[in-house]
């Protein structure tokens, strides 16, 4: 009796097993068929809204994407041709700056050498001689006037007063004429040269002062060194805004290339948005077909398969325990009347 209450408890215990795998087992089958179908079918709508959406843009819209490119791409070019004229200017401004301060430089060193050489003669023994007769002169001209004044006041005539005045007048312009000076210039600190002059020893000094003429050639090469200088600076500032433009434009010319291939002319704005219109419609007409082909070929491979499907949800079905919603069956009552019936 004890071995058949235990061979009845694990007979039970296989049925309910076996019932249990029954029914869970294909639920949870057919829930993962069904899940599985749905987002298959939720990839494919996707799919067809977005050929759809595609297909059904306006050819306008297109055009007016198309100009709007070519628009902006035009103000993107014409942006950086000013900045490369401004550049450009910039550093020619630079240029003739620096072409002006070289000719100032050598103005003012020719000037520096005309007053040396001039202060150099007027340092000779001749016109220190002469200006040594002119102070004399000058000095008698002054005892001259005194007397004639008093003549004057004792009334004995001004001609001695009027004869001393003259002399006086011509002896004083005559010392200024003959004054040596010190030929201090004031320099300005934006005229420097900035290359070091080599320095001199007395002699040179001295053979400088006393030929005007190394002076005047000094002179003359300083100026042709600045002006050689200039035009140096200014070959090499062209030179530099010629690569900068070279280069601008190379990168414009990219940047054209990979937004728009086609060139951006003026008189081919027309031509360019017909052809993206034409464009623009044949591959609406591709993408249309392909919408009506990729329909067509999934209504009948549903129409292949539909029986095939039906069949294979018929042999799948078999010995699948349906919904059980209105009740399951009372196994303790099945096993009793099994028990009565054996």
């Amino acid at each position: 009796m004890t071995g058949g209450g235990a061979f009845g408890g694990g007979v039970i215990f296989v049925v309910a097993a076996l019932l249990w795998g029954a029914v869970l087992v294909p639920g949870w089958m057919r829930r993962r068929e069904f899940r599985a179908a749905e987002r298959n079918a939720m990839r494919l709508q996707r799919t067809l809204r977005i050929l759809a959406e595609t297909s059904e843009v306006p050819a306008e819209v297109r055009a007016e994407a198309t100009a709007r490119e070519a628009l902006a791409h035009e103000k993107l070019v014409r942006s950086a041709e000013r900045r490369q004229a401004a550049d450009r200017e910039t550093e020619l401004a630079e240029a003739r700056a620096a072409e002006v301060r070289a000719e100032i430089r050598a103005q003012r060193m020719r000037r520096k050498q005309a007053a040396l050489a001039r202060s150099a003669r007027l340092r000779r023994p001749a016109a220190r001689r002469m200006r040594a007769f002119a102070a004399l002169v000058a000095v008698l001209c002054i005892a001259g006037a005194l007397v004639g004044t008093g003549l004057a006041i004792a009334g004995l005539g001004t001609v001695t007063l009027v004869v001393s005045a003259l002399g006086l007048l011509a002896a004083g312009g005559a010392l200024v004429l003959l004054a040596p000076g010190r030929v201090r210039l004031a320099e300005i600190p934006e005229e420097r040269v900035a290359e070091p002059a080599p320095a001199q020893g007395p002699a040179a000094v001295a053979s400088e002062v006393e030929d005007p003429a190394v002076g005047e050639a000094a002179a003359a090469a300083a100026h042709a060194a600045a002006q050689a200088v200039a035009a140096a600076r200014i070959e090499r500032a062209k030179a530099l805004a010629r690569a900068r433009e070279r280069a601008r434009t190379a990168a414009a010319q990219a940047a054209a290339a990979e937004a728009r291939p086609r060139a951006n002319q003026a008189d081919s704005m027309l031509l360019d948005e017909a052809r993206a219109q034409v464009a623009a419609a044949r591959t609406a007409e591709v993408k249309a077909d392909a919408t009506v082909d990729a329909q067509r070929t999934i209504e009948a491979s549903v129409r292949t398969h539909a029986p095939v499907d039906s069949t294979a949800d018929r042999l799948r079905r078999m010995g699948v325990i349906g919904d059980t919603a209105e009740g399951m069956p009372d196994l303790d009552a099945v096993l009793r009347r099994r028990r009565a019936a054996g």
